[in-house]
């Protein structure tokens, strides 16, 4: 049944019926609760916090604060419903304030660090040829030997790591390693005259 079908005296007797089972330990009684409010208490928070996810974790957390702050209502202050919806309202005010305070924290300290130093003209043309250098003297090397650099290099893996991937002894890359190694650098040393 939905919460609109049920005449709002019987839901607000069912809802104290339900904060009595709560305060007495019989936490399965919060499930009344969210059968009646789950679907308001989560529009609420997505339209303060505006994300799915976050949303769902501040309706979590405010089914979860209701079973540790049930002495908290009185009913003379207001319904149930009214004290769920403030609960999950401050709950989501709380994380989006948070997720500005930590936007603008890490915006604080981008602005901290140094910016990047920007090549010169002559400082790049010097690098493009250094790479076209570094490509020609690879483009030398026997395919094992630059396919093992690469691996190495460029994805970051340990020799005895090539060697389980390639399924090769790790005796074996090792060698392919040192030998493209010291062919490279004749190579590039051969270039540079």
């Amino acid at each position: 049944m939905a919460q609109g079908d049920v005449p709002k005296a019987e839901r607000d007797r069912a809802d104290a019926a339900a904060i009595e089972r709560i305060r007495n330990g019989d936490t399965a009684a919060v499930a009344v609760l969210y059968e009646h409010y789950g679907r308001t208490a989560f529009g609420l928070a997505l339209k303060i916090v505006r994300e799915e996810g976050e949303a769902e974790d501040v309706v979590h957390d405010a089914f979860v604060a209701i079973v540790h702050r049930v002495d908290q209502y009185h009913p003379a202050r207001g319904t149930v419903a009214a004290w769920l919806v403030t609960t999950v309202r401050n709950l989501a005010l709380d994380r989006a304030r948070r997720r500005v305070r930590r936007a603008n924290i890490v915006e604080s300290e981008l602005k901290h660090e140094p910016m990047p130093e920007v090549a010169s003209p002559e400082e790049g043309l010097t690098n493009v040829r250094e790479h076209d250098r570094i490509r020609r003297a690879m483009a030398k090397l026997p395919q094992a030997q630059r396919e093992t650099l690469e691996i190495a290099f460029f994805e970051g893996l340990s020799y005895p790591e090539i060697a389980e991937r390639e399924r090769v002894p790790l005796g074996t890359i090792k060698s392919r390693a040192a030998r493209a190694l010291h062919a490279l650098r004749d190579a590039l040393e051969a270039d540079q005259d």
